[in-house]
């Protein structure tokens, strides 16, 4: 073997595979391509596309023009919810009859084709809806396109008039100046270990959603690996200028904007410089992002969008601000006490609640793997799945993997950290919002948060 491998001149290491080399391969989808990314923005900051009518709009006029873009979206979003709940419904036997009539390219819209025809019973009517929707989700997407550059051109100056009251920034300018562009943004594809929650491996792919494919490519990686595999799609993306997707919801698109902006600032600190460094600092560096990215959106709302904006805050004690002390099963309990009490003033049952049972979920899938139930939790997050999808949420994969992405947002529902209820005690301790932002973005671990907090 060793005459071998000195004839080959050192090759043979090249037949075993890494980790990595083997998770890449299992993937159906090319990696998104970033050089060629950077490169289109450097060519439109020194080549920008110039507005004619921009300064001609006023205020109203401008909120108008992007409303109706948000509307336009609208009828998109409900078609992927569509497609998300016609792949989440679909037994895993179907699986790759559903691949074969989603990606017959013979096969126009409205027409009958060899798979509808050979096929039989509910699956075949499912094929057929699929395809429908993802022709129809092409033509929508491509209206849109006329009026985003103008869009993006009002939503950056508004959010950059925010920032700028807000008095973020450095030295009193924005920098950097909030830039953005609404694309379908990369996939992101997350792995854990199975025994317990964590990033071990993860990579951009390229902007190419179909459930049925991201589904085998999970399947296989999961196969060749004995590793938990999640794919998602991503609202939004911090390389420079940022990748937001579009949306129907004007909260939801202002949060975004500002929350990658957010990232862009802090990659000039400590925080920012340490994002993939380990799980808490990529949770320290989404939740604070969650943070000013929340208020600055609501800011813009209210100035701009004041018809659209969210109504009076909840009632003081309503909100879990004064609780952050509590760990994370006393804030889940509080909180669901407050909505029972809710509800029980009005005589109505209890209704569901996506954000508490979710960390429900997390905690119980926490404890059972803590414990070495690895086959218990998957069983139970599968289980937890088919019950999200009854009540509206279509989720195609809940496990270690999933959990894993979306608990590096400490404010969210899949999330078990601290982080989050600290950062939101930091926030209301702080002077303002600049003060706040002032304050995280040295921290470099989470001792330096329960230090500031200490210190206040």
């Amino acid at each position: 073997m060793l005459l071998a491998a000195l004839l080959l001149g050192g090759g043979a290491p090249r037949f075993l595979p890494t980790r990595d080399h083997v998770i890449k391969a299992a993937v159906a989808l090319p990696d998104f391509n970033f050089v060629g990314w950077e490169l289109g923005a450097v060519r439109q900051l020194v080549f920008p596309e110039r507005f004619t009518g921009l300064d001609q709009l006023n205020s109203e006029e401008e909120s108008k023009l992007v409303r109706a873009y948000l509307d336009r979206y609208g009828r998109i979003r409900l078609l992927e919810e569509e497609l998300s709940q016609l792949v989440a419904k679909s037994p895993p036997a179907s699986d790759e009859e559903l691949r074969s009539t989603v990606l017959a390219d013979d096969i126009e819209p409205g027409s009958s084709g060899s798979s509808e025809a050979s096929g039989s019973g509910a699956n075949a009517v499912s094929g057929s809806e699929i395809r429908e929707a993802r022709f129809e989700l092409a033509a929508l997407r491509q209206q849109q396109t006329a009026d985003r550059p103008l869009v993006e051109a009002v939503l950056r100056r508004q959010v950059q008039e925010a920032l700028r009251d807000a008095g973020l920034g450095l030295r009193g300018i924005v920098w950097p100046p909030v830039h953005f562009v609404f694309v379908e943004p990369p996939l992101k594809l997350t792995v854990s270990p199975r025994d317990r929650i964590s990033t071990i491996h993860s990579r951009v792919l390229q902007a190419e959603f179909d459930p049925v494919i991201l589904g085998e490519s999970e399947s296989a990686i999961e196969a060749r690996t004995d590793l938990s595999a999640h794919i998602t799609q991503i609202g939004g993306m911090a390389v420079y200028p940022a990748m937001i997707v579009d949306s129907s919801s004007l909260e939801w698109a202002l949060n975004t904007i500002a929350h990658e902006w957010v990232h862009h600032y802090l990659f000039h600190f400590p925080l920012g410089l340490r994002y993939a460094r380990n799980d808490e600092a990529t949770t320290l560096n989404e939740t604070v992002s969650d943070i000013v990215g929340n208020e600055i959106g609501e800011r813009v709302a209210r100035r701009y969008y004041s018809s659209d904006a969210a109504g009076p805050a909840k009632p003081a004690e309503e909100t879990l601000a004064d609780t952050c002390a509590c760990n994370i099963e006393e804030l889940v309990a509080r909180e669901g006490a407050l909505e029972q009490q809710r509800w029980e003033r009005y005589g109505r049952p209890l209704p569901f609640n996506f954000q508490q049972a979710m960390r429900e979920t997390r905690l119980h899938v926490d404890a059972l793997l803590e414990d070495g139930l690895v086959e218990t939790a998957e069983a139970y997050m599968e289980a937890r799945r088919r019950y999200f999808v009854e009540k509206g949420y279509p989720l195609r994969v809940l496990n270690q993997a999933y959990f894993a992405f979306h608990g590096s947002y400490a404010t969210g529902a899949a999330s078990s950290s601290s982080i989050g209820p600290q950062l939101q005690q930091l926030r209301a301790e702080s002077s303002d919002l600049a003060h706040f932002l002032q304050q995280v973005r040295w921290f470099t671990s989470l001792a330096d948060l329960e230090s500031a907090l200490g210190a206040q």
